[in-house]
């Protein structure tokens, strides 16, 4: 995975001029996906087109745009710690997640809305091979997540403003379009919550990348966590 790149010739002009769709396009292409259109062709194809768009703009951004190389092989990578701390991170942010189930009013919500949850999954057309579909998510998704949200967005906030303003920005433009998923599953006032938490999720783990100067451990912690969630996905599916 890339590493941090240390270059600070764009202006900030340019550089704010790929930030903003960065930040928006994909808050708004979840209306359309999971509010707007879904279970439709069309709304699925925002599915498609957004996570291409996660994948190229980075690139034609960072290479083509503010013309910086993408890796800087200079910087000292700690993967060993990033491995460790994002690994206690997932897990316990896992172990959290399945005790407010158990022992708060979340699980209830959780079952009140399971209809809605697998309902969503069958309209992603996915639920024939969820399995996969989890697998996808958990490894490939987290990966150009991570990708995205904290090497490139956070990547370069970094040189726009503080470490601090860096994590927050970045940790509220990973944050948007999942309340607006969450908003479909939950009723409001938890999916703001919710929405706080995958925030917390995203600062640390822009913190763990600064950090460790790798998106390993952010990965890894991506990962886990998100293969709890998967499992509380195919819970609801199965009724």
């Amino acid at each position: 995975m890339p590493e941090l790149t240390a270059s600070k010739n764009a202006s900030p002009a340019r550089r704010l001029a790929v930030l903003i769709p960065a930040m928006c396009l994909p808050f708004i292409a979840s209306f359309f996906y999971f509010v707007v259109f879904p279970g439709t062709t069309f709304g699925n194809s925002f599915y498609t087109a957004i996570k291409i768009f996660l994948l190229v703009w980075p690139l034609v951004a960072v290479g083509w745009i503010l013309r910086e190389p993408l890796i800087n092989r200079s910087r000292n990578v700690r993967n060993r710690p990033g491995f460790i701390w994002g690994g206690l991170f997932g897990l316990a942010t896992v172990g959290a997640l399945f005790g407010l189930i158990e022992l708060t009013p979340l699980g209830a919500i959780v079952t009140e809305n399971g209809g809605r949850i697998a309902q969503r999954v069958r309209d992603l057309g996915v639920a024939e091979h969820y399995l996969w579909f989890a697998l996808f998510v958990s490894f490939l998704h987290a990966a150009l997540e991570e990708f995205y949200w904290r090497w490139f967005v956070y990547g370069q906030w970094r040189k726009l403003v503080s470490g601090g303003w860096a994590h927050l920005l970045a940790a509220i433009g990973f944050t948007a379009h999942h309340v607006v998923i969450l908003s479909q599953f939950f009723p409001l006032g938890w999916a703001f919550a919710l929405g706080a938490c995958v925030g917390v999720g995203g600062a640390v783990w822009s913190l763990l990348y600064a950090r460790t100067g790798s998106l390993w451990g952010a990965w890894f912690s991506h990962m886990i966590i998100d293969l709890g969630l998967m499992y509380v996905g195919w819970v609801a599916l199965q009724g």
